[in-house]
């Protein structure tokens, strides 16, 4: 008799059970809802942040493919200017101080000194060089700004790659943990049924 009088207590307890789990299954469901609406919203973060970057290497590409020609032009420009400055420290030299006099020969003679023929003869290789050098010294600042421009290119491809690399790894991190701690929750769940079963 004593037995029958606590056979609704069990009862009772099972009902109660069941209605907690049920409301644990809930909560279980809605977070996985949730965690698979921040894996989706990650996911498509993850690919605009990509699509940006892509856009940005090719931006970055036509600069580094656009930016040695208008290097060229510049370079040429600044030649022109040199030479025409050049032209004009010439011209004013020969019009003031170094100006022939008019009864002298353009051309030697048999009794010209040798010193008027020694400048007529020495003037073009100097012109030459002039124009050597200013060329030389120019190809080679195209030839740094190229080299700095590659370097720069380069390292914010690889900068870029490495941030992108950073976030997705945290992200998945993130997400792991979640998994992990949600079906935690299941293997949990699942051990106390099969205790009350047992029980």
């Amino acid at each position: 008799m004593g037995q029958n009088r606590k056979e609704p207590v069990p009862h009772e307890d099972l009902r109660v059970l069941k209605v907690l789990n049920q409301k644990e299954d809930r909560d279980l469901q809605r977070k996985l809802k949730t965690l698979d609406k921040q894996h989706s919203y990650s996911r498509r973060t993850l690919q605009l942040r990509r699509e940006r970057l892509v856009a940005e290497e090719r931006r970055v590409m036509m600069v580094k493919l656009c930016q040695p020609k208008a290097t060229l032009n510049i370079a040429l420009k600044e030649i022109r200017e040199h030479e025409v400055a050049a032209s004009h420290f010439r011209r004013s030299i020969h019009t003031s101080g170094g100006a022939l006099p008019s009864n002298t020969p353009l051309y030697p003679t048999k009794g010209s000194g040798p010193a008027e023929h020694s400048r007529s003869v020495s003037a073009p290789p100097t012109r030459r060089n002039f124009q050597s050098s200013v060329s030389f010294v120019q190809m080679k600042n195209i030839a740094t700004i190229d080299s700095i421009s590659e370097k720069e290119v380069a390292r914010r491809r690889q900068k870029a790659r490495d941030d992108m690399e950073r976030r997705k790894q945290l992200q998945w991190e993130t997400l792991h943990k979640r998994v992990a701690a949600f079906i935690q929750r299941l293997r949990d769940k699942d051990n106390m049924e099969s205790f009350d079963k047992n029980t």
